[in-house]
């Protein structure tokens, strides 16, 4: 029956180098390469400016090689990529636009291959636990790939298998990646790439573990089990494994591309409004975060319930720093600098003890990236171009590199950065200042 399944979809795909040595020479090589263009680059170069422009010119001549070698290798490789794509002050935004093609479909794996990780890690035959088992995946990303099937009860699921080799090689790849973020600090200095990197093990090591992620999606459907508008698979334990993770099929269509097809604008702004509702309550009042903003963890039903996918990527929020970020919202609410720098030094921005940018300069870029929360009313996302400007901001403006974040909120700002371009792309509505306020007075930090 297996094989009748495979001629049905047809075998395509690709493997996965698993092999360390394999790895570490593509990535070896691509850091050479990338090495050598920085080199060339600087050669009659004076001003800062100007080497922070070469470097970057540079790299973007590197991209498209660097894209298809991480999206190959998938793993720490290519979720490194998706991080580094996530946040426009990272790295060049020319470059990120590039990395972001790792935020669409990646590379599926090929079909012998799922099957051989499928059956081995459930001990039993493929069509001794399906009745069908689709060869095409459904979507496929860094970890994993999912496909669709149906179980001898009739139950129709969802299946995601991890790729082969994932866990053994996370060390080697991130070790190999580091030397790649520091070639030339065009990236990030080394400082930023080691808490950068340490981050990213901890969310890789997480994603990878699918009996985590079940009971990750059982405590979710538990704390959202009063909101009718939003829904969450449902896990069958009894068919998970640390690389396989089945649950309950939920029909929709991708998010991002549901909400362009919705004619009445309101009501896309109503469901996107909706979601910015759900991360809020998350980060603020649950201090739990779902960290993985890909566009396709979100879908919309047939009656316009969202539906959220992918927990394996949990990130657990220290109160304290998610009520500061609220402190710092209501001093910027408040134009009070003073009181901005105290938060940002208390929540770990910057070097201990060292020097912050002037208060004008502050309060200037933080108008210009926080543009949504300045009034209580919809703002128009697709209106919102902030990415050339805060990088044009910040080369006129170098000393906005002090105010370094520090690695805890890596993933909080790949959310906002994975938020942005959803809410931009589907031309929606959204009173972010609302949502904000109303968690302000939750947690206390305005009257209520």
């Amino acid at each position: 029956m297996a094989s009748k399944w495979e001629k049905l979809g047809g075998e395509r795909g690709q493997s996965v180098d698993t092999s360390r040595l394999g790895r570490a020479f593509k990535l070896g090589k691509m850091a050479t390469r990338l090495a050598g263009s920085m080199l060339t680059s600087q050669i009659g170069k004076r001003s800062e400016e100007e080497k922070a422009q070469a470097l970057a010119d540079a790299a973007l001549k590197q991209a498209d090689r660097i894209v298809d070698v991480m999206g190959q290798m998938k793993g720490a490789a290519m979720k490194i990529g998706q991080l580094l794509s996530s946040d426009p002050d990272l790295i060049a935004p020319e470059f990120a636009d590039q990395l972001s093609r790792l935020q669409q479909e990646a590379p599926p794996l090929d079909y012998k291959t799922v099957v051989a990780q499928l059956e081995a890690a459930l001990d039993q035959p493929i069509d001794a636990v399906f009745r069908f088992f689709d060869p095409e995946p459904l979507g496929s990303a860094s970890i994993g790939q999912v496909h669709r099937g149906t179980l001898h009860d009739g139950r129709q699921v969802a299946v995601k298998v991890q790729y082969p080799g994932v866990a053994a090689s996370l060390e080697s790849d991130l070790k190999n990646l580091g030397s790649l973020l520091k070639v030339g600090r065009v990236f990030m200095t080394r400082e930023q790439a080691d808490g950068f990197l340490d981050e990213a093990r901890k969310a890789i090591l997480q994603e990878a573990d699918y009996l985590a992620e079940a009971q990750n999606l059982l405590e979710f459907r538990g704390l959202f089990a009063d909101w009718p508008d939003i829904r969450i698979p449902e896990p069958y334990l009894e068919l998970c494994r640390p690389t396989v993770l089945t649950m309950e099929f939920v029909e929709g269509r991708k998010l991002d591309e549901a909400l362009l097809d919705i004619e009445d604008r309101a009501e896309r702004s109503r469901i996107a409004t909706r979601l910015v509702e759900v991360f809020v309550y998350m980060v603020h009042d649950l201090h739990r975060l779902h960290a993985d903003p890909h566009p396709g963890n979100f879908m919309l039903t047939p009656d316009h319930r969202l539906v959220l996918l992918d927990f394996g990527c949990i990130k657990g929020f220290d109160p304290v720093m998610a009520d500061g970020i609220l402190d710092l919202l209501v001093a910027f609410w408040a134009d009070d600098w003073v009181a901005m720098e105290t938060h940002f030094r208390r929540l770990g921005f910057g070097k201990e003890g060292g020097s912050f940018p002037a208060h004008d300069v502050m309060r200037a870029y933080h108008r210009l990236i926080l543009e949504p929360l300045l009034e209580d009313a919809p703002f128009t996302m697709s209106n919102w171009k902030v990415h050339g400007r805060a990088r044009q901001f910040m080369f006129k403006n170098m000393s906005m590199v002090k105010l370094i974040p520090p690695p805890d909120l890596l993933l909080y700002f790949r959310v906002l950065a994975g938020m942005k371009g959803l809410m931009t792309k589907a031309d929606v509505d959204v009173n972010i200042r609302r949502a904000a306020e109303d968690a302000c007075r939750r947690r206390g930090r305005l009257p209520a």
